[in-house]
């Protein structure tokens, strides 16, 4: 069953005036459905049309359709991994009969692409690329590759993972429809590629490394442990450095708050040295799932 997209004068006409205006409407992806929904033809007549159909809220309590031809330039498998997301729409027809808005996400990204170039085709010209932020969406992880995919004003582009973090890592934790910020490493305009690094947009480790000194007590947070490569301590946002511990204390587990000594420091390449001394708040303890049959 469709709901109505409106239910009182007043919707329709904010609906009416975004179409004209052609402006572009955030919406959250509410569930995703096969549909006959009204179709306008290249020749101008209308016919209904039978395709997977992402049913959206936009503001105001106003329902919209999105028909799967007009959503992204991918064809994907299904749409459902979209339910729950924000995504940018125009209004393309407002069905009075139905009472229903047809939404097209495809139309809202060529709008914001075309803006998207200009704006860094200006920034680049007037050596200002390099210091300007973009927020992007994560779209998708490649493990195999490496390569974080994300989505910056309808534009699709990438990041290596080495561009994830200053700090190195087999694996990158990256959360599809998650909102990051990136600076712009390369673009080729002709074959629309942009490359893109989140390390770039965060604080330079550096700057915090170079004013560690030698034993200097610093708290942390363990965040890696790994049988070959060892343990791995952060102590600022995303500067995480190598770790050892002193005999007498228990294995540290990821998450652990531990007191610190700093070994040594390499700030020209982020790197640094801390031993375990501590666990100030007390060593986390595993779960044991049988414990209840002992208490």
């Amino acid at each position: 069953m469709v709901i109505k997209s409106w239910t009182n004068e007043e919707m329709l006409e904010d609906l009416a005036q975004s179409a004209r205006f052609g402006e572009i409407v955030n919406g959250v992806v509410r569930s995703t459905d096969f549909m006959n929904l009204p179709k306008v033809n290249e020749d101008g007549t209308v016919s209904n049309v039978e395709e997977e159909t992402l049913i959206i809220a936009l503001p105001g309590g106003i329902t919209g359709y999105c028909p799967s031809s007009e959503f992204m330039e991918r064809e994907f498998r299904s749409l459902r991994r979209f339910v729950g997301t924000t995504q940018q729409f125009v209004i393309t027809r407002l069905d009075l009969d139905h009472e229903i808005a047809l939404l097209s996400e495809k139309q809202a990204a060529a709008k914001l692409r075309e803006t998207f170039w200009e704006e860094i085709t200006y920034l680049n010209k007037t050596g200002q690329l390099e210091n300007e932020i973009f927020d992007a969406t994560v779209s998708g992880y490649n493990q195999k590759k490496g390569n974080v995919y994300v989505r910056i004003n309808g534009q699709d582009a990438f990041m290596f993972r080495r561009d994830w973090a200053w700090a190195e890592r087999g694996v990158v934790d990256a959360q599809q429809g998650e909102t990051i910020q990136v600076k712009i490493e390369q673009f080729d305009e002709d074959q629309k590629l942009v490359r893109v690094s989140r390390k770039k947009a965060l604080p330079d480790p550096k700057d915090f490394i170079t004013k560690l000194k030698r034993d200097q007590i610093i708290a942390g947070r363990v965040s890696h442990v790994d049988p070959i490569h060892g343990l791995y301590v952060e102590v600022e946002t995303d500067v995480v450095l190598k770790a050892g511990k002193i005999s007498r204390l228990e294995e540290p587990t990821v998450g652990d708050i531990v007191t610190c000594r700093v070994r040594s420091t390499n700030p020209e390449e982020r790197k640094g040295k801390v031993i375990i001394i501590d666990y100030p708040r007390g060593k986390r303890k595993k779960k044991d799932l049988g414990s209840f049959l002992f208490e």
